[in-house]
């Protein structure tokens, strides 16, 4: 199962540090999410990652994700909203380029919408969200674990991301789903000091899990 890392929605102290830090124990993506930065500053912190990490990260700007030769590229509500006539060409360009195409899926429809379209299915909030108050969930797990393994099937180049609420005690709840990776943000980034202890617990308890 593969991890991957959100950015800390706020200034952490340290944050690239720590970044550095997990993705050296085995975080697999970064999704650069930085919705108070304008692009001049997500440069500049986009180049206080070591270069070796930059094809490992996902932004939710097309420009950073040019510029920078990232991962992939994720469209945002706003944008798949806003830019309906465009967004093909985006997928186009990504696809093409071999790069991740990445979507929130917040509901099933949403998520049999997307599949197939995208590379990426960001699943969420799985859980109650440990980072923001009152963010809860609304699954049929049941239907839910039916309608990825269909799509796996059908779109075996997709993968689904559980993402929200995440942490150590949800691992087995998620490997029972047909998940194939995890999203991390509340239980690294609200205690950072502790963030690799949080981090390898979670690695553990995916190995012990499978």
């Amino acid at each position: 199962m593969q991890i991957a890392l959100y950015t800390a929605p706020t200034e952490i102290e340290n944050e690239v540090d720590i970044i550095s830090e997990l993705f050296a124990n085995g975080v697999d993506y970064l999704y650069i999410r930085k919705p108070a930065l304008d692009d001049f500053s997500l440069v500049d912190f986009v180049e206080k990652i070591p270069e070796k990490y930059w094809q490992k990260c996902i932004s939710t700007s097309l420009i950073i994700t040019k510029e920078f030769d990232f991962a992939g590229y994720h469209f945002t509500r706003d944008i798949l909203q806003k830019n309906t006539n465009y967004n093909h060409k985006i997928l186009e360009w990504l696809h093409e380029n071999n790069k991740i195409s990445s979507a929130s899926a917040h509901s099933i429809e949403e998520l049999n919408w997307y599949a197939g379209q995208f590379k990426q299915i960001i699943v969420s909030p799985m859980f109650p969200s440990i980072s923001k108050e009152n963010h809860f969930y609304n699954w049929d797990y049941e239907m839910l674990d039916k309608q990825i393994l269909k799509h796996k099937l059908q779109h075996p180049t997709t993968r689904f991301f559980a993402v929200g609420g995440v942490d150590a005690t949800k691992i087995n709840e998620i490997n029972n789903l047909n998940f194939d990776g995890i999203g991390l943000l509340g239980t690294i980034w609200n205690n950072p000091i502790n963030a690799t202890i949080n981090f390898l617990n979670i690695l553990q308890h995916l190995k012990h899990d499978k």
